[in-house]
């Protein structure tokens, strides 16, 4: 609810749309560059495995070992709590980057807003 009221009531311009790809430059700010997150898993793997639509991200590849050690300890699936561990905990750690990402657009969304405030208060 609160990203919808930033979004459209509170601060339309300063509040970046999640669907949307980010407006800079994603080296803005770091000096070697940053490093590029590649997916593990190909797509035809993510197929064959007939994973959905949301379940195709960046923890897939930790997805894919989890069913398949269920698949093979079935019917004692708690043997598998290691690999439920390791994708929960993947999932959580590409939620908090997918924050700081939407954090970092809209600080900059509010930072370019300011320099352009100052500008035409200089030119003024």
């Amino acid at each position: 609810m609160g990203n919808q009221v930033g979004l459209y009531i509170t601060k339309p311009d300063t509040t970046p749309n999640p669907n949307n790809d980010p407006s800079f430059d994603p080296n803005l700010g770091f000096k070697n560059g940053r490093k590029e997150r590649v997916m593990v898993a190909t797509a035809a793997e993510m197929e064959s495995a007939k994973l959905t639509a949301e379940e195709r991200d960046y923890c897939a590849h930790v997805l894919l070992n989890y069913r398949a050690c269920r698949r093979e300890e079935w019917p004692w699936v708690y043997r598998c709590h290691h690999e439920k561990h390791a994708y929960l905990t993947c999932e959580y750690e590409d939620y908090v980057l997918r924050m700081k990402e939407y954090e970092r657009e809209r600080r900059l969304l509010e930072r370019k807003k300011r320099i352009e405030k100052k500008q035409s208060l200089e030119f003024a």
